[in-house]
């Protein structure tokens, strides 16, 4: 009777530390929607302290993708160093935060750890000088910001020559026109398949690609999916789109990776 309830108070112990772990773990979407564990892109890891929270967002693989503080009990309020990284564990930015905006010091990375640009930010605005580099550590290019605006750069080739095709030293990569003329392409181009309207099924698909420095799209590919139909609209959709503005860091046109969802909605009459 003894070893029986020993047993009993084993298991009973481990479930706890079971509940504990599941308490604390916190699993994400494509596009960092909660959801549930099987459904999951990311996890989430923390642990509580007298000032925050301690966060490490991983990968499916277990590595790291992001290592941060949040101050406040619902993870809105960054506080301190954040860390990203890719997939294979190498870090590819770091900013500060002060009160949930940026303001510090920030710095983009190549995969082999030397910098690809930096420099400052205040009240989640770009100041002062930045400058960014070529993997071989030689200066790319020199922006001057004031409150976020650049107010004047100049560039580089590698051989130090001056490079004047590059006017921005940042930007992200997006559909040509921006959010207004990305949704009148959708509404031009968007079909909802048959069979889904006639099974009602609707849904947010979610399509990962590469935007390569000429702007082209590649390696398309379902990263959140609801039916093979609406998944295959969402790439054929994708395929058709205009070349997109590429990717500037540092005043260097780069390959980027993007998640772009595409909601399939039915009306009701």
């Amino acid at each position: 009777m003894k070893l029986l309830i020993r047993l009993t108070l084993l298991f009973s112990c481990c479930i706890s530390k079971i509940s504990a772990i599941a308490q604390d773990t916190l699993y994400y979407g494509a596009i960092w929607n909660t959801t549930v564990a099987d459904k999951a892109s990311y996890f989430r890891t923390r642990s509580k302290s007298p000032d925050g929270w301690q966060v490490t967002d991983h990968f499916l693989t277990g590595k790291p993708q992001m290592t941060g503080k949040y101050a406040d009990d619902s993870f809105h309020v960054r506080q301190g160093e954040f860390t990203w990284y890719d997939s294979s564990g190498s870090i590819n930015h770091r900013c500060t935060y002060v009160n949930n905006k940026e303001d510090g010091p920030e710095s983009y990375y190549y995969s082999n750890g030397q910098i690809q640009a930096t420099g400052n930010n205040k009240d989640d605005k770009c100041i002062g000088e930045w400058i960014g580099y070529y993997p071989s550590g030689k200066v790319s290019g020199k922006a001057s910001y004031k409150k976020g605006d650049q107010v004047s750069a100049v560039f580089y080739h590698e051989d130090g020559s001056r490079n004047k095709d590059v006017k921005e030293f940042m930007r992200d990569s997006e559909f040509p026109g921006g959010d207004a003329q990305w949704l009148r392409f959708l509404n031009k181009t968007f079909r909802y398949p048959d069979s889904a309207v006639v099974y009602e099924i609707q849904g947010m698909v979610v399509v990962g690609f590469m935007v390569a420095k000429d702007g082209k799209l590649h390696d398309l590919h379902v990263v959140q999916s609801v039916d093979k139909y609406l998944d295959e609209e969402a790439l054929r959709v994708m395929r058709e789109t205009p070349d997109w503005k590429p990717a500037i860091i540092g005043g260097i046109i780069s390959e980027s990776y993007k998640r772009q969802p595409i909601i399939f909605k039915l009306q009701s009459e």
